[in-house]
């Protein structure tokens, strides 16, 4: 048995068998190879590292495993299928997986594991129990468990340090779940450091719970990272702790979940199950991309934070349900970041839970119909509670305290997210709104304007609309979404500004990026503030928003003005008063016996409807409503 091996360059070490050393050498320009068709980890004292020149003592294992492959599935595929276009897919996609252990229909698979870097515990095909797996290894897994079958992994510990190359296939991850398993994850700790690497996985049609665990995941500040291709929806970091995709179930409980990237909870690759009928290359012998997911966190605690940071806490995007009962949600960005897509998504419910948004709380854009339930919770935001842009979205606020640090409760805006691909949007300074002589402002559409439902709520705070069908977000440039999608993907050109979209076809032409009605229905509520048609007004002398100045996306100020096409209409049930603390103009207003619109702070209330000087009773009014306070 050799102690001792010294790598030379020009003199290939190529490695038959696991191999046991005490020290080890590899000079510059030294080749060690792995037999065909299977890899190779280096472990000293049981931490994996990547074979690269250096001097390494201790307990040196150098293992010979083989490389285990799935058929693509799910995102797999339908990332795949995307890649190529309709056509074969690319050998790149298959790249096989490297981890410390595998599991395939509870059965271990044992010659694509990595013995040497499973320290402490057991391991077998039914459960994994107080391992520790230490690397710092680029794109190297933990664990993957897949086919059918029950799994659990307790009290075990993931310390994995490196960069990842494909997050969205599970690459690198601590944990990773395909096909049909049921995973628990129960008293376990992951810390990460990395770019686009996660630590936890859930894809196919998986349920996997997760309790009483904590997730870091770090990556280092200044990383040259080329992956800024998703700045366009204000997105900063390197990372996100955890993916959930295809028709997987997840559920988080009593769980720590912390990270400095673009993302908590991610959410990724949905589909409606169905092989595409357009596509004649589709595989039809493989699996479907999915049906959608559904993701609990109870009792967590969630924290997006760090300088380079500027994300979400759950990304709620396509068929997806994702409640947050109890819990602490803490981001720099939007805690809530919802764009459910033909109306399939639903952040089913906020319940109890505390809502700290550094800048907003919950952020709503090219929402198609969806649902946001929010009660019992407590929102306390550096900018506005709710941005919604591009959208059409009912939201359900019951007992819900919210404190806005610019005041303004709801920010109902134009869209200035012009897609993933585009270089820049250019700010539409000076240009006015035309006023559309057919629209009906005293309605509000439950399919193409946004509707909140307020009750048993007492909210200081302005609700604005500023939307115009100015759509300057049409004007754009088609640019990149960095290296790793430009190379699988090219750069995809966007249809003609004039050319009909999916969503304009579900709307009439409507694609909901134009003007909308803000419908406000209160019940045993008090709201003190403006409820007005807005104008916006980016920062004085901005022209231009791009990549490197992102975080001028969506920051806004908002005042009362005269509505144009954007109605505002409210509406006021026995139990609920505005008490109108400025000028505002309103489309409608439906007070039913026992409501009151009064002036708050003892001043006093003026109210015109069409310009004729009108005094307030229960009824319906619409026209143009301007409500003043002396």
């Amino acid at each position: 048995m050799l102690y001792q091996r010294i790598v030379e360059p020009g003199v290939p070490w190529k490695v038959q068998e696991t191999t046991h050393l005490y020290e080890l050498e590899i000079k510059e320009g030294a080749e060690i190879i792995a037999p065909e068709g299977k890899f190779l980890t280096l472990t000293v004292d049981g931490v994996g590292k990547p074979i690269v020149p250096g001097k390494y003592k201790g307990d040196i294992v150098m293992t010979v495993a083989e490389l285990y492959s799935m058929t693509p599935h799910g995102l797999h595929l339908n990332f795949a299928m995307m890649a190529a276009h309709g056509g074969p897919i690319p050998e790149d996609l298959n790249t096989p997986v490297h981890a410390a252990a595998v599991v395939s229909n509870g059965k271990v698979m044992e010659k694509e594991c990595v013995p040497a870097i499973l320290q402490g515990g057991s391991f077998d095909g039914k459960e994994m129990d107080g391992v520790y797996v230490a690397s710092s290894e680029e794109d190297f897994c933990g664990l993957v468990v897949d086919g059918d079958g029950k799994y659990t992994v307790k009290n075990s510990r993931f310390d994995l340090e490196g960069n990842g190359h494909d997050d969205w296939l599970g690459k690198g991850t601590a944990v990773s779940a395909c096909d049909n398993v049921e995973l628990e994850i129960d008293n376990c700790q992951f810390f990460y450091s990395g770019v686009t690497r996660c630590t936890v996985q859930a894809s196919n049609n998986t349920k996997v719970v997760v309790k009483n665990s904590d997730f870091i995941n770090i990556a280092p500040d200044g990383s040259d990272w080329v992956g800024s291709f998703s700045w366009q929806v204000g997105f900063m970091g390197h990372n996100r702790v955890t993916q959930l995709c295809d028709n997987a179930d997840v559920r988080y409980e009593n769980c720590r979940i912390h990270g400095n990237g673009w993302g908590l909870m991610s959410i990724d690759g949905t589909g409606d199950g169905k092989p595409r009928p357009d596509d004649p290359e589709w595989p039809k012998d493989l699996k479907d991309p999915g049906y959608g997911v559904t993701m609990y966190v109870k009792d967590s605690e969630l924290t997006l934070t760090g300088p380079h940071s500027h994300g979400y806490g759950a990304f709620c995007i396509g068929d997806n349900h994702i409640t947050f009962d109890h819990s602490k949600v803490d981001v720099y960005g939007y805690p809530i970041l919802l764009m459910g897509m033909e109306g399939k998504g639903k952040f089913d419910c906020i319940n109890g839970s505390k809502i700290t948004g550094r800048r907003f709380g919950a952020f709503v854009i090219d929402d198609d119909n969806s649902v946001l339930n929010i009660s019992d919770s407590e929102f306390d935001t550096g900018k506005s509670c709710i941005c919604m842009k591009g959208n059409s979205t009912i939201v359900n606020i019951k007992n819900t305290a919210m404190k806005a640090g610019n005041g303004t409760i709801l920010q109902l805006m134009d869209n200035d997210e012009c897609g993933m691909n585009q270089a820049d949007f250019t700010i539409p300074v000076g240009v006015k709104d035309v006023k559309d002589e057919n629209r009906d402002l005293a309605s509000v559409s439950a399919t193409e304007d946004v509707t909140l439902n307020i009750e048993d709520c007492n909210i200081a705070g302005n609700f604005f609309n500023s939307t115009t069908n100015i759509r300057a977000n049409k004007s754009r440039m088609i640019s990149g979404m960095g290296k790793l999608h430009d190379t699988v993907l090219g750069v995809v050109p966007q249809p003609p500004v004039d050319a009909p979209s999916p969503m304009a076809m579900r709307h009439n032409g409507n694609d909901l990026d134009g003007a909308k009605n803000l419908g406000l229905n209160l019940k045993n509520t008090t709201i003190t503030g403006v409820i007005s048609s807005a104008d916006q007004k980016y920062r004085e002398g901005l022209g231009r928003i791009t990549c490197e100045n992102l975080m001028e996306l969506s920051n806004v100020t908002q005042s009362a003005q005269p509505t144009v096409n954007n109605g505002v209409v409210v509406n006021l049930d026995g139990a609920s008063e505005w008490k109108v603390t400025g000028t505002s103009y309103v489309t409608g207003l439906v007070l039913a016996d026992g409501a009151k619109v009064t002036a708050a702070d003892g001043k006093k209330l003026s109210v015109k409807v069409d310009g004729v000087e009108t005094q307030l009773a229960a009824g319906t009014y619409t026209g143009t409503i301007e409500l003043t306070v002396e």
